[in-house]
C-alpha cells in the first residue's frame, strides 16, 4: 500500500517530506470518533493532534510558531493543508467496521450503505480522495499544541472518513509539500499489527515458538537526536553500562566513507604463518629447523572479517537470555541506504520483535556463520542449537532476534549530510534530548573573572534561534568540557567562539548586530580573539573574549566570600586556592574517592557497622572528633533549622545525603580541602571503629 502510496505522492508533485506523523502506528488519541469509541463528552469539532511531531512541525513552520508566541492570532497565520486518502485503503478498512459492529451484536447493513454511497459521490478515476483542513496552533494550554483543524465541513474527513475509525485503529500522516510550498498530508488508515496496514496471512517466522528474553520495555531501534553537547551519548552509556561490562555491546561510527563492507564485513588482506613452500608449491626441503621446529614464513591471505552488525548480530543469537546492542554514533554522518543494504529489509520487525522479512545473505556471509568459530555459529554450545534456528544457524536466512536492540545517535545540526528517507526513519524509534541544565557550577575563565557556563547557553542559543530560527545550531550543556569545573579561555576561544562564528553567524554576521561589535565598533572577526605571542605560538586574546561575553551580554559571577568546594577540594566559585588537587583516597583498601565524597563513605561504613545507632547518636558521635569543618553531619531537623532563612546561592552544592536504616536522612558536609581531609583522616584513623582511610 504504501508503494502505491509513493507513486501518488510523486505523480501529485509533493517532493519534500516535512515529518512523518505516528510513526509507530499509534493508536488515534483525539476526537475523531465513531460512537462507542471514547468515554467522554466532546462538542463534535473535529481536530487532528500533531504533538508527537511538534520539533519538525516548529522547524518547518517557525515563522507561525514565533508569531503565536508573541501573542498573534493562531487564525491569522494558519497554514492550508490538502489531506489524501487512497480509495483501496478505505474499503479495506470498511471490513474491520464490519467486524466491530457485528462484536456489538448489531446490524451493520445501515452502516455499510451510508459509507459505499459517501464513497460513491466521493471517489475518482485517480483512486485518491481529497478534502482541506488548516495546521493551526491552540493557545488554550499552557503551550502552544498543534492540530488539523476546520476541515471541509462537507469534505471526505467529515463523511466518509470518521465512519471507519475504530477504538483500537491508528493512522499515519507523511506531511509533504511541493515547489510551490503547498502542504499535502498523504494518510494511512489501519491497526498496529498490520504491516504498512496490510493483512498478511502468508508469512511463516521461521523461529522456535518460545525464547528466553522476552524484556519488550527496551526499545528495538531507535534513534537519539539533538543539538551538539546535550548527552546523547552519555545516554546511551548510562542505560548499556552493564549490558557493556558484561561484553554485550558493538560499538561503531558513520562516516561518509562508511559502506556495506565496513557496517557488515568483507574479505581483507590478513598475514598468516604457513609452512615454507617451494615455487611450485610442494613443501620445501628440509621442511624442518635445525632444532627441530617446523619452518614457517609469512603469507598474505584474505580472509572474511566480520564488522560490527555480524558481530552484534551473531551475539545477540547466542545469548537470547539478555538484551545485546548494537551502537552506532553519528548515523546521519554516512549514507544510510548505502550501509545498510538490504538489512533495510530487516529492520521491520514483528510483534513479537523478530524481523518481519527475512533476507538470504551472499554466499561469503552464509560460509563466515557456517565455519567462523569465534564470531560465527560453528562452535554452539547445545543449549544454544536449542534456541537458534536452523536456518539461521546455517545462514539461509539472517533474522534479527528480538533481543538485539540497535541505537544510535544523531546531531540535529549535522543532518543535512547524509538526510535519510521517511521508509527508514519510520523503522526507528525518535528520542529527543531537549538541552538543559547540566548543572554541574562550570565556569568560563577570562582575565581572573568567571562567567557562568549555562547563564552563556541560555543566553547565547536564544540568540542562535532567533537568528537562524533553527533549533538544530543550538549547543547542548556539554559541548564544551572543562578542566575540573573551570572552561579555560584556550577551549572556549577554540571550541565555543570558533563553533559560533564558523558554523552559526559566519554567513549572517552582518544580521548579528552587535554580538560581533568591536570596541571601534569594527566587525570582531574570529581572527581578532588570536595574537602571536613573544614564541611566535599563537595566543588568545583575553580583551577580546571578555568584550565578546559582554556582547552576549553574560556578567561575571560575584566573588563568593563563601566558596563553593567541588569533590576534589577545589574552589569553583572564583575565590580560593588555584592549585588544584585530584587526590583520591581508599576506606579499608577500597574505592577511590575524592575529598568530597570520603566522609559520606566513611560515615556510611560506620553506620552499616552499628545498625543500632539512632540518627542523634552517628551525629552526636562523628561531631565528637572535633574536626576542623563546621556541620560535618547534622540530622534533618538540625540541617532544617540552620538553613531555613539561608539565602546562599551555593548551598545545594556544600552537602551529600545518608538514608538511616529507618529511612531518616544525615546532611554530610562535603566542603573539604586539604587541611580538612588530613584532620579527618587522622582523627577517624586513631578510632577503634574498624574504618581506616588512605591516601591512594
Amino acid at each position: 500500500m504504501e508503494q502505491l502510496y509513493n507513486k501518488i505522492i510523486q505523480e501529485q508533485g509533493y517532493n519534500q517530506l516535512v515529518c512523518d506523523i505516528f510513526p509507530k502506528w499509534e493508536d488515534v488519541k483525539d476526537e475523531i470518533l465513531i460512537p462507542e469509541r471514547k468515554t467522554g463528552s466532546g462538542n463534535g469539532t473535529i481536530h487532528i493532534f500533531l504533538g508527537a511531531a511538534d520539533s519538525e512541525l516548529r522547524k518547518e513552520f517557525a515563522s507561525y510558531y514565533y508569531a503565536v508566541e508573541h501573542g498573534e492570532d493562531p487564525s491569522i497565520g494558519a497554514i492550508r493543508v490538502r489531506h489524501h486518502f487512497l480509495t483501496s485503503n478505505i474499503i479495506s478498512m470498511l471490513g474491520y467496521v464490519c467486524q466491530y459492529y457485528y462484536s456489538l451484536g448489531k446490524n451493520v447493513n445501515e452502516h455499510v450503505q451510508g459509507v459505499l454511497s459517501q464513497l460513491a459521490i466521493f471517489a475518482n478515476r485517480s483512486k485518491i480522495l481529497t478534502t482541506n483542513s488548516f495546521f493551526k496552533l491552540s493557545t488554550g494550554a499552557s503551550k502552544l499544541r498543534p492540530y488539523f483543524k476546520q476541515f471541509d465541513s462537507d469534505g471526505v474527513f467529515v463523511k466518509l472518513i470518521r465512519q471507519l475509525l475504530l477504538p483500537n485503529s491508528g493512522y499515519k500522516i507523511s506531511l509533504y509539500k511541493n515547489n510551490n510550498n503547498e502542504y499535502a498530508a498523504f494518510w494511512l488508515i489501519g491497526f498496529n499489527w498490520l504491516s504498512d496496514y496490510e493483512a498478511d496471512s502468508n508469512k511463516e517466522y521461521l523461529v522456535p515458538e518460545k525464547l528466553l528474553f522476552d524484556d519488550t520495555t527496551l526499545p528495538l531501534q531507535q534513534i537519539i537526536y539533538g543539538a551538539p553537547g546535550t548527552g546523547k551519548s552519555h545516554e546511551i552509556k548510562e542505560s548499556t553500562a552493564t549490558a557493556e561490562k558484561e561484553g554485550r555491546v558493538i560499538r561503531t561510527t558513520f562516516h561518509p566513507d562508511s559502506d556495506y563492507s565496513t557496517f557488515v564485513g568483507a574479505y581483507k588482506p590478513t598475514s598468516v604463518e604457513v609452512p615454507v613452500m617451494t615455487m611450485i608449491g610442494t613443501k620445501a626441503v628440509p621442511a624442518e629447523n635445525p632444532d627441530g621446529t617446523q619452518r614457517k614464513e609469512k603469507k598474505i591471505v584474505y580472509e572474511f572479517v566480520p564488522q560490527a552488525f555480524l558481530k552484534a548480530y551473531t551475539g545477540a543469537w547466542k545469548n537470547q537470555d539478555q538484551p545485546f546492542f548494537l551502537i552506532i554514533e553519528e548515523i546521519n554522518r554516512g549514507n544510510c541506504a548505502q550501509i545498510f543494504g538490504d538489512l533495510f529489509q530487516l529492520l521491520d520487525r514483528n510483534d513479537e520483535g523478530m524481523s518481519e522479512y527475512p533476507i538470504s545473505p551472499d554466499e561469503d556471509i552464509q560460509k563466515f556463520l557456517l565455519t567462523d568459530k569465534k564470531y560465527g555459529f560453528a562452535n554452539l554450545t547445545e543449549e544454544q542449537k536449542t534456541v537458534i534456528p536452523n536456518e539461521v544457524r546455517n545462514g539461509e536466512l539472517l533474522i534479527l532476534p528480538k533481543n538485539l536492540h540497535i541505537w544510535a545517535t544523531m546531531n540535529t545540526s549535522d543532518q543535512s549530510l547524509f538526510p535519510i528517507d521517511s521508509a527508514f526513519k519510520r523503522r526507528w524509534d525518535w528520542k529527543y534530548i531537549p538541552i538543559v541544565n547540566g548543572e554541574k557550577g562550570w565556569m568560563i575563565e577570562v582575565n581572573g573573572k568567571r562567567y557562568n557556563w549555562w547563564t552563556f547557553l541560555d543566553i547565547i542559543n536564544e540568540k542562535i534561534y532567533h537568528f537562524t530560527h533553527s533549533e538544530d545550531k543550538k549547543m547542548g550543556y556539554f559541548f564544551c568540557k572543562p578542566k575540573g569545573n573551570i572552561i579555560d579561555i584556550e577551549t572556549f576561544v577554540g571550541k565555543v567562539i570558533f563553533y559560533i562564528w564558523n558554523d552559526v553567524f559566519k554567513d549572517i554576521v552582518e544580521e548579528a548586530g552587535e554580538l560581533f561589535d568591536d570596541a571601534d565598533k569594527s566587525r570582531l572577526t574570529f581572527n581578532k580573539f588570536y595574537t602571536l605571542g613573544n614564541d611566535g605560538k599563537a595566543k588568545v586574546v583575553a580583551n577580546k573574549v571578555e568584550l565578546f561575553l559582554q556582547n552576549v551580554g553574560v556578567e561575571p559571577e560575584k566573588v563568593d566570600n563563601n566558596p563553593v568546594l567541588d569533590e576534589d577540594g577545589n574552589d569553583v566559585t572564583g575565590t580560593g586556592n588555584r592549585n588544584y588537587d585530584y587526590t583520591k583516597y581508599s576506606i579499608n583498601g577500597q574505592g577511590s574517592y575524592p575529598k568530597g565524597r570520603v566522609a559520606q563513605e566513611a560515615i556510611s561504613l560506620f553506620i552499616s557497622l552499628h545498625p543500632e545507632m539512632s540518627d542523634i547518636d552517628v551525629v552526636n558521635t562523628w561531631v565528637g572528633l572535633n574536626v576542623k569543618i563546621p556541620n560535618i553531619v547534622e540530622t534533618s531537623q538540625m540541617f532544617a533549622s540552620r538553613t531555613s532563612s539561608s539565602s546562599d546561592p551555593g548551598l545545594n552544592n556544600r552537602f551529600k545525603t545518608i538514608q538511616m536504616p529507618n529511612g531518616n536522612i544525615l546532611y554530610v558536609s562535603n566542603q573539604y580541602n586539604v587541611e580538612r581531609i588530613n584532620d579527618l583522616i587522622e582523627k577517624v584513623n586513631a578510632q577503634s571503629w574498624g574504618i581506616h582511610i588512605e591516601r591512594i
